[in-house]
């Protein structure tokens, strides 16, 4: 599990990107040339709305569904790790960071890439939010490749 948890950090690290730097509560406003004068929501525990409507899957990390959970504990969990990401997101400095999806070529931004979301990560005070959600039992590693990702990891109601 430890060498998961590093590999995780690892890739979070090497795909970083350009850091978008925000601030405050439930829209968080952000400053730079990608996202000027926009601020952002959380949907869920992996994904963010900026506030220009583009939704952004936190990438490294999978969360419980709570809008389409499998079984009640699913539903539970999705909830706590919506909570606690909006919780991480108000108590420190957040940063986000545009990342390529992992999708076929020509596919990102289409619903056949990712669901039509961009990719991107969020760290809290230097700290990716998605090590700080597996470390709390409220996601699991989540890695996919250059053009494609593994089925999704949805471990709570086995």
């Amino acid at each position: 599990m430890f060498a998961v948890l590093m590999l995780a950090g690892l890739i979070s690290y090497l795909v970083q990107g350009d850091a978008v730097p925000l601030v405050g509560k439930d829209s968080i406003p952000v400053h730079s040339s990608q996202f000027l004068g926009q601020g952002f929501s959380v949907t869920d525990g992996d994904t963010i709305r900026m506030s220009d409507g583009t939704s952004v899957r936190l990438v490294g990390f999978n969360t419980p569904e709570k809008f389409e959970p499998q079984c009640d504990r699913e539903a539970t969990l999705g909830n706590r790790a919506t909570d606690r990401l909006r919780e991480l997101v108000s108590t420190g400095k957040a940063t986000v960071s545009k990342v390529a999806c992992s999708c076929k070529p020509g596919t990102e931004g289409t619903d056949r890439c990712n669901h039509g979301r961009s990719c991107g990560t969020l760290r809290v005070d230097g700290r990716d939010v998605g090590q700080t959600l597996i470390a709390e039992g409220l996601a699991v590693p989540f890695i996919c490749g250059r053009n494609s990702c593994p089925p999704t990891p949805r471990p709570w109601c086995s």
